[in-house]
């Protein structure tokens, strides 16, 4: 703003007659200074473009999660989809629903159990239920990370707090017969009771398409193998490929296409997951509560920090590795403090990766944060998700948290 101050001035002290000083004032501050104001916000958004697109090699593979009403999904959507859940339930499974109500409440509720009528199309059943985090949707959030891991693409734990808060019901007692309908289950929660959310779904920004593509047959060796040519059709979406029946697999990814190599047989069609770009304006999803993301940004001192061979863990490298994420803007670093246990069980939120390491009690560091929103109910989940991504890089520590 200086500068322009003085620019202007310079201009302006050159002219002797009052009138055309005052036209010229009028001139440059209005026109020239607009149309300084504008090549400024325009270069700082090309330069803010191409650093997100340019610089990060996962700009496209970020996930966005949300938690809505089943009638509240939008069928027209072009950025959130629902989780399909598979597989086969747990041997009591009544259904599920979805606690309104912090980390800690939540503990609370599943170390207890409750009473509850289960009415059914073979009669009406009491019985004793307990929770637990719901399995279909724990394992349709381990697929999508067997998929990044089987395309070996770089993949970063999934922001998802409201997972948490999905619990299954199970019949404890086994009264309730497995082939029967179930229509009601009213549980005695006593203080649970206002948290209760019902008819409810997760989305996420994957969704799946089947394509037809162009396939050849190479050699390599003694080995023959099936190549599978896609045209990538969307440039600013990410791409898996999911070859049914192809436990070993690999991809090329291009610009322009993306090679899918097979060796048992050709796929006349072939699975694709898409990772789509959200547009929150042309999104019509009814969500309850805000969007999360594990999205960061990629600064010129986190690429710096790449060419390091390791990791100094002070306060200020930990604040840089946490504040490139979106979520930690809802955060303050207080401290890191080494031998500090936790001030809760945390959730694991990366359960399948399995490290082996020489150091059978590793060491622990605790990191200390604030919530700048005391009252939201997702702020341990959104802690334990900056935690996991720390884990990520060093085996030689466990990471824990405490809020204050």
């Amino acid at each position: 703003m200086e500068h322009r101050k003085e620019l202007l001035k310079s201009r302006i002290s050159q002219i002797q007659d009052p009138v055309q000083k005052r036209l010229l004032q009028d001139v440059l501050v209005d026109v020239f200074g607009e149309l300084f104001d504008y090549s400024e916000e325009t270069f700082w958004n090309l330069e803010q473009k191409i650093d997100r697109e340019r610089s990060d090699p996962d700009f496209h593979y970020y996930i966005y999660t949300g938690v809505c009403k089943k009638d509240g999904l939008d069928s027209a959507s072009r950025s959130l989809f629902e989780i399909q859940r598979a597989g086969q339930h747990m041997q009591g499974y009544l259904g599920t629903l979805f606690l309104a109500c912090d980390y800690l409440k939540i503990l609370k509720c599943l170390s207890e159990t409750f009473r509850a009528e289960v009415e059914t199309d073979l009669g009406n059943y009491h019985t004793t239920i307990s929770f637990s985090y719901c399995q279909a949707y724990q394992e349709a959030f381990y697929r999508l990370y067997e998929h990044f891991m089987a395309n070996r693409r770089q993949w970063h734990t999934i922001n998802c707090p409201f997972l948490y808060k999905m619990l299954d019901i199970t019949d404890l007692q086994g009264i309730v017969p497995q082939d029967a309908v179930i229509s009601k289950v009213a549980i005695e929660l006593g203080e649970f009771s206002d948290f209760v959310m019902d008819d409810m779904a997760l989305v996420w920004n994957v969704s799946e398409h089947i394509c037809k593509p162009n396939v050849d047959v190479s050699v390599a060796g003694n080995v023959s193998y099936y190549v599978h040519r896609i045209p990538k059709e969307d440039g600013y979406a990410g791409c898996l490929a999911v070859p049914e029946g192809e436990e070993l697999f690999s991809v090329i990814f291009s610009e322009q296409e993306m090679y899918v190599r097979t060796e048992k047989e050709a796929h006349p069609k072939l699975k694709l997951l898409h990772i789509e770009p959200m547009n929150e304006e042309k999104d019509h999803t009814a969500l309850e509560f805000p969007l999360q993301t594990n999205t960061r940004k990629l600064r010129q001192a986190d690429r710096q920090a790449f060419l390091q061979p390791r990791y100094l863990w002070t306060k200020g490298e930990v604040e840089r590795i946490l504040s490139s994420y979106d979520v930690f803007k809802e955060f303050e670093l207080i401290d890191i403090r080494p031998d500090v246990q936790g001030e809760t069980e945390p959730i694991v939120m990366n359960p399948f990766i399995r490290v082996q390491s020489f150091l059978e009690n590793k060491r622990k560091i605790a990191v200390i944060l604030h919530a700048k929103d005391r009252e939201d109910i997702f702020r341990y989940e959104k802690m334990y998700f900056l935690l996991a991504e720390l884990q990520l890089c060093t085996e030689e520590y466990e990471w824990t948290g405490r809020l204050q």
